[in-house]
């Protein structure tokens, strides 16, 4: 049996698909504002169809709805050209398509809210990448602008790279939800138009992570309860470390913290007493000897492996007090004894950290002594440190 081919008539065929929304505007509407919802998930906020033909970038919309009837029954009315500026592909060509509505005769332009802010024409994509230079070139604006230019061809003023990070706002947000309540602070000098402000930092030592961050022009003992009391409000609170300034204890005290003092600072601070004191007094080479004999058991105790047996031998230190030099016998009474538990609070609990390395270290990697002195504006300061933290978080979080 021979099979034949039927060819259907072509007037039964109809060049376009009708849909339901073409003749009921109230559910136009409703598909409009479906459709961007379904498309938050996209690169672009709006759904776009971008496609290149012959090194030129065609931008149509591919709702094709009537922003101001929401009418779906629009036609092509050409297209505008636009320079825009993307980081993979460089200075872009495009053709932007107009619309003209059929049904209340509106003429529009495919929006580009999504791809490209108004009036600029340096794409959203290229901004976020230049931003995350930023963090890996802590801050310098005169090498990104040499780096983006070196991979895109395009010359950025460094000018437009400082605005843009001005533009920025800050993340301020918690990476994670509970901290552990054991913490490092401390407070980091900072030059902005040539007068010192001050950088306040409270970091989770468990966590390994900054808690909160910011720029003061004041070092005052109200800043600094002010600070610690609303980023540990809701929060554990069991320790704070920080160095031997002396505002800092009476504080975390009200704020029911317990405080341990950083061991670094405390063998600093012991060694400048006694290097002023042998200055002052011009003391023998003999004596200068015997000073530093005793004080090296005064820094075996920071060595201790339990508390009781720092305790037992500060006690022991105690029974020769009479033999010591005067400088030794000073430290002692006026430094150690009074100030025991907060030297080995660490002995007690583990966790606690006996030292502020954890925050120093943040302070070189967020904030380094080359860039801290060359800010203009605290937002400068803060924007820098926020990108760079977005990479210390990423880096460094610990969740066990």
């Amino acid at each position: 049996m021979t099979s034949v081919k039927s060819i259907a008539p072509i007037s039964c065929l109809n060049y376009k698909q009708y849909k339901l929304s073409y003749f009921f505007e109230s559910f136009s509407k409703y598909e409009f504002e479906l459709g961007k919802k379904r498309n938050k998930a996209n690169k672009y906020y709006n759904s776009l169809v971008m496609y290149f033909k012959k090194d030129i970038l065609y931008i149509e919309d591919d709702l094709g709805v009537c922003p101001k009837c929401h009418s779906k029954s629009v036609f092509s009315d050409g297209y505008n050209d636009r320079l825009l500026y993307f980081y993979d592909e460089g200075a872009v060509n495009a053709k932007v398509k107009r619309y003209t509505c059929d049904n209340c005769g509106y003429n529009f332009i495919t929006d580009l809210n999504g791809v490209v802010e108004p009036g600029c024409n340096y794409t959203r994509v290229f901004k976020e990448k230049v931003l995350e230079f930023v963090a890996l070139f802590l801050g310098l604006v005169r090498k990104i602008a040499y780096k983006v230019k070196k991979d895109t061809g395009i010359d950025i003023s460094h000018t437009t790279v400082e605005n843009w990070i001005l533009e920025t706002e800050n993340e301020n947000k918690d990476i994670i939800k509970n901290y552990s309540g054991y913490y490092e602070f401390d407070i980091e000098h900072t030059k902005i138009k040539g007068e010192w402000n001050y950088r306040y930092t409270l970091f989770d030592s468990l966590h390994n992570i900054s808690v909160a961050d910011e720029v003061y022009p004041e070092e005052k003992k109200d800043l600094i309860k002010y600070f610690l009391d609303v980023n540990t409000r809701n929060q554990k609170k069991i320790s704070i470390t920080s160095d031997l300034d002396d505002k800092y204890k009476s504080i975390i005290e009200k704020l029911d913290f317990k405080h341990q003092w950083c061991l670094v600072h405390a063998r600093k601070n012991i060694n400048k007493t006694i290097k002023e004191n042998i200055k002052e007094n011009n003391i023998e080479k003999y004596e200068i000897k015997k000073i530093k004999d005793y004080k090296y058991k005064i820094f075996d105790l920071f060595e201790s492996t339990s508390y009781k047996k720092a305790r037992n031998d500060f006690n022991d230190l105690l029974k020769e007090f009479e033999d010591y030099p005067e400088i030794i016998r000073q430290i002692l009474l006026k430094q150690i004894m009074p100030y025991f538990e907060t030297y080995f609070l660490f002995l007690k609990d583990p966790k606690v950290p006996k030292t502020t390395n954890k925050i120093e270290n943040y302070f070189q990697k967020t904030l380094p002594k080359h860039i801290k002195r060359i800010m203009k504006i605290p937002k400068g300061v803060m924007t820098r440190i926020w990108q760079r933290k977005k990479i210390w978080d990423t880096r460094n979080l610990k969740t066990t």
